[in-house]
């Protein structure tokens, strides 16, 4: 009975704050929600981390792992010290079409994750990565192409 409610809140919880056709899989935290879109068809994994700053846009289909952390805003390193100076350096964020951003992945400001592209679990994502293609490391690099008979 409290894994069906759990569940159910659960749902309810992605349809306010994304809309239809989200499937999640345990609890999720999204920072300035109105600043996040998300496409349908997409699934949200436990403990994923959404800091929608100046914008984040996650388009149909994408698959965000376990842990996964979408971060668009950081502080600029010139300001550091006195805390009245505090800048941050944030850009939007866009995760393509069908990507599948693999567990413990964190995507930094200004990034664009390419359609149908995978970026694997643990990798650090400081550019932009290609559509159709495999990324992981930390920063993520190129480790493959992926063919359109792949997919």
């Amino acid at each position: 009975m409290f894994a069906r409610l759990k569940r159910y809140w659960l749902a309810s919880k992605a349809r306010r704050v994304f809309g239809r056709n989200v499937a999640v899989f345990g609890d999720f935290t999204v920072v300035m929600p109105e600043n996040v879109r998300i496409g349908s068809n997409c699934a949200i994994n436990h403990g994923v981390f959404i800091l929608g700053r100046c914008g984040i846009d996650i388009e149909d289909g994408v698959v965000l792992s376990t842990r996964v952390m979408l971060i668009d805003a950081t502080l600029d390193p010139s300001s550091f010290g006195e805390p009245s100076r505090r800048r941050y350096d944030d850009a939007p964020i866009r995760i393509g079409r069908g990507a599948w951003i693999g567990a413990g992945a964190i995507v930094l400001p200004g990034v664009t994750v390419g359609e149908r592209s995978v970026v694997g679990a643990g990798s650090v994502v400081t550019h932009d990565v290609a559509p159709l293609t495999v990324v992981a490391g930390n920063p993520a690099r190129l480790i493959r192409r992926i063919e359109e008979s792949e997919t």
